[in-house]
């Protein structure tokens, strides 16, 4: 019996160490660990959505000086410098197309044209119907400008007189319900109705007064601004409400801008002096 004890002990042993041999030939080599997902929630930029990749049209009446003019085959101006140095922080390059003010909103809701919208446009709410705008970036007043030969004063003096008016502006909007039996007569561009004004064929000519200032500023052009009207306005850049990750870039780049004193240099170098703290 304990010869018998030994050799089942014995065959046990064996048995035990051959399963040990046999797992150990049988397992797999080491895999390295993989690292935890990151737990971080920062999303990626989102990728632009723009007419043209790399460039962002800006769609404009560019005969609007200061803001947009053309200087042969070149737009220049505030809107242009500030266009620029905004499609700057989003990586692409600037470029203005003209168009008749008044087709500027259709034709960037209906899309395939142009990007934005810079061409002095007011914000308000008929407007925000249609479009989205960006933050403000200036603030402006209308005005009423005359011939210097003119004894107008003030809208009053002008009942029933001509007034030139740009198509489709609030200047246009106020001019209709300020002045008394006006006879509005529209132009396509304010230089338009500022030339009309010149040769006579006008009385008066109602625009937003950053503009008019610059127009009558030149002497030979024998005009004046008779007064100037409080009506509040802010220019935004308008952008399809199709594009809302295109207008968080741009009020992103705006007060970036701003905040760095690139805006500052651009509005001195049009306007002359520093903007308005207000």
């Amino acid at each position: 019996m304990v010869k018998y004890g030994k050799y089942v002990a014995l065959v046990a042993v064996a048995a035990l160490a051959v399963g040990t041999l046999t797992l150990a030939g049988c397992s797999q080599p080491a895999t390295p660990s993989t690292p935890a997902p990151s737990t971080s929630t920062t999303a990626p930029a989102p990728v632009l959505k723009v007419v043209t990749p790399g460039t962002l049209i800006a769609g404009s009446d560019t005969s609007f000086p200061p803001f947009e003019s053309m200087k042969g085959n070149v737009a220049e101006g505030f809107d242009v410098d500030l266009g620029a140095a905004i499609a700057k922080e989003l990586g692409l390059t600037l470029e203005f197309k003209s168009y008749k003010f008044d087709t500027l909103i259709p034709t960037l809701v209906a899309g395939g044209k142009f990007d934005v919208i810079m061409s002095g446009m007011t914000i308000n709410d008929a407007r925000k119907l249609e479009i989205d705008f960006s933050d403000p970036y200036i603030n402006s007043n209308q005005s009423i400008a005359v011939q210097n030969s003119s004894t107008a004063k003030t809208a009053a003096d002008l009942t029933g007189k001509k007034i030139g008016v740009q198509s489709g502006t609030t200047g246009q909007a106020w001019a209709k319900e300020h002045i008394k039996g006006a006879q509005l007569v529209p132009f396509d561009d304010a230089l338009a109705a500022f030339s009309a004004l010149q040769a006579g064929k006008v009385d008066a000519v109602v625009n937003d007064l950053p503009v008019s200032a610059a127009i009558v500023k030149d002497t030979t052009r024998g005009l004046k601004i008779i007064q100037e009207v409080a009506t509040g306005e802010q220019y935004g850049i308008g952008v399809s409400k199709a594009n809302p990750d295109l207008l968080k870039a741009i009020d992103a780049a705006l007060a970036k801008i701003k905040a760095s004193g690139e805006y500052d240099a651009i509005y001195k170098k049009w306007f002359g002096v520093a903007p308005s703290s207000n």
